[in-house]
């Protein structure tokens, strides 16, 4: 049953592509760093740039997050956008955004399920330029195999964009992406990420299929430990006292 489930989410782009629709290709690349804070929150910077198939720079944006990390089966994170798009003319627009995040897991045994919702907002107005990161509504139920002792972690998902505008396209579900993963864990506190997305845009003036080729680097910046202090017993064998 989970099998059919699986392959009719991986089919499903095929019935929505009733339009003909151009293809294009971009490339992903990601350089952040995590630590853990107090209260249970982990805070996050990243820097991401984006590059459309010719290798021109398409988007640039800093990210700043903080996540509650107590619970195991429920992840809220709030995170924080500064992007700058460009167009073929090399014509750039700024722009801050806002994602509200709810992901949700579970795990059976070596497999993780889980589900995250997304709220991204535009801050300061509704102007869209026909991105992914344009506001939304994103649904994004994903699956890994967390296999013990591997430095390697294979992963799959799929994630739905609900365009929330009123536009004359607007308020529909107008993209699909899907995502193969591999997360590997990298010698220290190194962790890098290679994913393969294939994604649709319809309901839209401009529809196109999409191939993305991500590129991920996260440098986890952990807490010094505490050295453990002897007891006042065990300082006392270590003093030598004169007879």
């Amino acid at each position: 049953m989970k099998s059919l489930f699986i392959a009719v989410l991986f089919i499903m782009p095929c019935f929505l592509a009733w339009n003909q629709q151009s293809t294009r290709g971009q490339y992903w690349f990601s350089a952040g760093i995590k630590r853990e804070l107090k209260y249970d929150l982990e805070a996050s910077l990243n820097t991401n740039l984006r590059l459309n198939n010719f290798g021109q720079l398409a988007t640039l944006y800093q990210e700043a997050s903080l996540k509650y990390t107590k619970l195991d089966w429920f992840r809220p994170s709030v995170e924080y956008r500064i992007i700058t798009d460009y167009d073929e003319n090399r014509n750039y627009d700024n722009s801050h955004r806002l994602n509200f995040n709810a992901d949700f897991r579970h795990k059976v045994q070596q497999i993780k399920f889980g589900a995250r919702v997304r709220y991204q907002m535009l801050i300061g107005g509704f102007t869209t330029t026909g991105g992914d990161l344009d506001p939304a509504i994103r649904i994004k139920p994903h699956v890994e195999w967390d296999k013990p002792k591997s430095k390697i972690t294979p992963g799959a998902a799929v994630e739905f964009f609900y365009n929330p505008i009123n536009e004359p396209f607007g308020r529909t579900w107008n993209r699909i992406r899907y995502g193969l993963k591999l997360d590997f864990n990298l010698p220290g506190s190194n962790e890098l990420g290679l994913t393969y997305y294939y994604g649709q845009r319809f309901n839209s003036k401009n529809n196109y299929n999409e191939h993305i080729l991500s590129l991920e680097y996260t440098f986890e910046w952990k807490k010094a430990k505490k050295k453990k202090k002897k007891d006042d017993d065990a300082l006392e064998e270590d003093i030598e006292y004169p007879e």
